[in-house]
């Protein structure tokens, strides 16, 4: 059993409370050359914090585990990221208990 997962990409778009999209670029070409997966994330804290809030196409490494969405299908839940944003050069780190 798979317990816990990496995820290193960029932060996409909020598409409803508690889940963002992290994409991340396949380094082998395919078909239609190099494809960008949308890998939904979903993330347990307030909708300010930074993980909801860092700039569209910040740098973002997530550590988590993976979950059925009765929505999404397969997501990961975020235990712990960090996150760089290109725009405010700052480098954050959210950790989660559960």
């Amino acid at each position: 059993m798979l317990s816990s997962i990496y995820l290193a990409g960029s932060l996409g778009e909020n598409v409803e409370k508690g889940i963002r999209i992290v994409e991340v670029e396949s380094y082998i070409p395919g078909k239609e050359g190099f494809v960008t997966q949308r890998i939904p994330v979903l993330c347990r804290l307030l909708p300010g914090s930074y993980f909801f809030t860092a700039p569209k196409g910040s740098l973002v490494i997530v550590k988590g585990r993976l979950e059925n969405h009765e929505k999404y299908g397969l997501v990961v839940v975020n235990e712990i990221d960090e996150i760089f944003s290109n725009k405010s050069h700052v480098t954050k780190t959210a950790i989660r208990e559960e």
